[in-house]
Formats: C-alpha cells, sequence, structure tokens
C-alpha cells in the first residue's frame, strides 16, 4: 500500500476516517489519454497511471493500484477486491472498464466468468462504495453522476465525496447503471466507429445519430410489470435508470437513478424536423409533450419484437436480442458524488414527487436550446452535403 500524509479537503460528509481507509484503484491502463496542442507533447506527458498515483500521493490516500488485461478485467478484480472485504474501489477507466466493475459487484460471476450462484456474491450492504476516475470517451456513468473529468477533481470526489445509493437494472447476465438501447439507439453504438470516437469524441455518436435520420420503424409488443402485452411501432427504444446524455440533456425527463423504477423510452420515428424539435425541448426540458415520443415506468419492462433486435447496455454493444426483461435492482449501488450533485440528486427527486416545485425554463436554457438546435441543423445540412 502507498501511503502519505493525509490532506484531502472535505467535499461532502465523509466518515472522520474516511481519506486514511485503503483504497484499491483498478486502472485501465488503455485509457486516459493525455490530450494536448501536439501529439508529441501528448506522447512525452505522464501516463494516465502516473497522474492518478501522483495525484493519490499528494492527497494522502492509502492505495494499491490493479491493472486490468485483457485476460482480466475489471469485473474479475472487483470480485476480488470484495471478498477481500475492500470497502472503496477507484475504477479508472472508459465506461466499459466502470461497467465491467459494476457487474463484477452485482453478479454471480466468478474469476472464470461461471456463474458459482448468488451466495457467494457479497450482501449489499457489504459491497463496497465505488469511486470512478474517468478515462474514456464518453464518460456517460460519470456524467450522469456529474463526475468531472479532471483527475484531481474527479479523485477529490472519490476521497472526501458523499455516499449514495443507486439503482441499477439487470437484463439477463448483465447489470446497467443508465440503460439500454434497442434498434435506433443500439446502432448509435454500433455504428459509432473507433476511428470516430478518437477523433470526435462524444460528436461520434452525433454522427452516428444523423446517418439514421429517416430509419423505418418497428413492430415490437411491450409488458409492464406483468401487465397487459400492449402493440407498438417504434425507431427507437430506451429503457433507462438514468435521464441525462453527457450529463445535461435529458431524453427521459422523468427518469431518476434512485426512484425505485425504469423508464421506457419509445421513439416512433426519426426525421430532421424531429430530430431539431427534440434537441430544443431535451433542453427546455418538456420532451414529454412531444408527439414523437412516449415515456412509461415500471419495475419490470418485458420486450418482444420480430425479427428480434440487437441491444446495447450502457454504451456497449453486447451479444444478446429481443425478447429481453429488464428488471430494476433498488439501491443495488453505492458511490461517492461530490456535495452539489447530491444536492441536485435531491432536488431533482423532490421536484419529481411535487411537479409544482420545479423551476420554469430559465432565459439561460433557452438560449441553449437555440443554440442547439442552431448546432444541430448545421450537422444536419453538413451530412446531407457529404451525402449527396
Amino acid at each position: 500500500m502507498n501511503a502519505a500524509p493525509a490532506s484531502a479537503k472535505d467535499q461532502g460528509k465523509p466518515e472522520p476516517a474516511a481519506a486514511a481507509e485503503a483504497i484499491i484503484v483498478l486502472l485501465n491502463p488503455a485509457s486516459g489519454t493525455v490530450k494536448s496542442d501536439s501529439d508529441d507533447a501528448a506522447k512525452k506527458g505522464p501516463s494516465f497511471r502516473e497522474r492518478i498515483e501522483s495525484c493519490l500521493k499528494e492527497k494522502g490516500a492509502r492505495f494499491e493500484i490493479r491493472e486490468t488485461t485483457p485476460e482480466v478485467g475489471a469485473h474479475v478484480l472487483a470480485r476480488q477486491a470484495a471478498r477481500e472485504g475492500v470497502k472503496r474501489i477507484v475504477v479508472c477507466g472508459g465506461d466499459g472498464t466502470v461497467m465491467s466493475a459494476v457487474n463484477g459487484l452485482n453478479t454471480g460471476q466468478d474469476d472464470t466468468g461461471e456463474a458459482p450462484g448468488q451466495g457467494e456474491r457479497p450482501e449489499q450492504d457489504e459491497r463496497p462504495v465505488l469511486s470512478i476516475v474517468p478515462g474514456g470517451t464518453a464518460n456517460l456513468l460519470a456524467a450522469a453522476l456529474e463526475i468531472p473529468t479532471d483527475i484531481e477533481d474527479a479523485i477529490e470526489i472519490a476521497l472526501s465525496g458523499v455516499e449514495r445509493a443507486i439503482d441499477l437494472g439487470r437484463c439477463g447476465p448483465h447489470v446497467f447503471a443508465l440503460g439500454l438501447g434497442l434498434g435506433l439507439t443500439e446502432k448509435l453504438v454500433s455504428q459509432a466507429s473507433a476511428r470516430d470516437k478518437e477523433s470526435l469524441g462524444k460528436l461520434a455518436y452525433a454522427k452516428a445519430m444523423f446517418s439514421e435520420l429517416g430509419a423505418r420503424p418497428t413492430h415490437f409488443r411491450f409488458q409492464i410489470d406483468g401487465g397487459p402485452q400492449t402493440q407498438a411501432r417504434g425507431v427507437g427504444i430506451v429503457i433507462a435508470n438514468a435521464g441525462k446524455v453527457g450529463g445535461t440533456l435529458k431524453f427521459a425527463p422523468n427518469a431518476l437513478m434512485d426512484d425505485g423504477l425504469l423508464d421506457l423510452c419509445i421513439l416512433h420515428r426519426f426525421d430532421l424536423r424531429d430530430a431539431l424539435r427534440m434537441v430544443g425541448k431535451m433542453v427546455l426540458g418538456n420532451l414529454p409533450e412531444d408527439r414523437a415520443v412516449t415515456f412509461l415506468q415500471g419495475k419490470s419492462i418485458q420486450i418482444l419484437s420480430e425479427p428480434p433486435l440487437d441491444l446495447q447496455i450502457d454504451g456497449e454493444e453486447v451479444d444478446e436480442s429481443t425478447p429481453l426483461t429488464a428488471q430494476v435492482l433498488p439501491g443495488a449501488l453505492r458511490v461517492r458524488v461530490s456535495a452539489k450533485s447530491n444536492v441536485q440528486m435531491d432536488t431533482e427527486k423532490t421536484q419529481k414527487q411535487s411537479p409544482e416545485a420545479a423551476p420554469p425554463a430559465s432565459r439561460a436554457r433557452l438560449i441553449a436550446a437555440a443554440l442547439g438546435a442552431a448546432l444541430a441543423i448545421g450537422a444536419a445540412l453538413i451530412w446531407k452535403r457529404k451525402r449527396s
């Protein structure tokens, strides 16, 4: 274990000895490329691991770094740490690494990937508290929890942030924190190439989205909490646990990560007019009023379709397709967030319970909506020009 004099600043209300507790750091060495004005400068800069290690030492943390490998993923390392009685885990990497660790803490997989049975999984209250240091392209879960991409700021939250329990969802052998998508939403992930993600970052998903304008809807059936099956048509389906895209735009306005519910979002059609209109409504927070989308909630959601639809889970392609059943796991994951984010999550919960408490759209949000629509129009025009 590395050790240094304690100097972490209080950001929430941690336990008095929180900064001195031993921490296991799960790190993907391929994550966290240091971006600079020149490629040469980036190559000469400190590695992702070196920056994290230096920051932890400066803040007086006691820690041990365990790197993932192609053979030993974060789910294996997370389960091993939990079995050792570790109380705190910091996951450093992109969404794939983070969600692999989350799955390791919340599924029955052992070190070989087999399922040894539910009894060998740590009890919910005994599972480690998980913190995130983002090191990927989209960093979707970190953004949903408002974890900054700056390494020092993220580590500050990991050391002295506020502990909060959030829900997870389960679909087959997979556990998810954000949600799963089918149809258009699956294609946004599968068609965003590694080259585009490297050069465009989050805009790679926007590029993939515009390539699906005019997609034909699929017929499917859904069932919520064992109720009657309902027929529907749509180009995209999302079962959401979190409602924000990139930590700002709310595509599932009623979704909260700690309300004990999953949100079913059906996008019935997707043309250029729909895209522009919905961008503005997402910024303004009144997307539920849009005629192209339907929102429903439940603890268990079943989807059936013919032909089967592929799906993505938390922004990663998986070898699964419909039919599927997703179930909520209330309070299944304990995470560290900033004091500000903790207050914001409490506020959103209050506003959901009392809609009249929600503030009206501000002038800043109206301006942001206009800018978002203008950017969307520009991107669409560029895309159409390149296609013609």
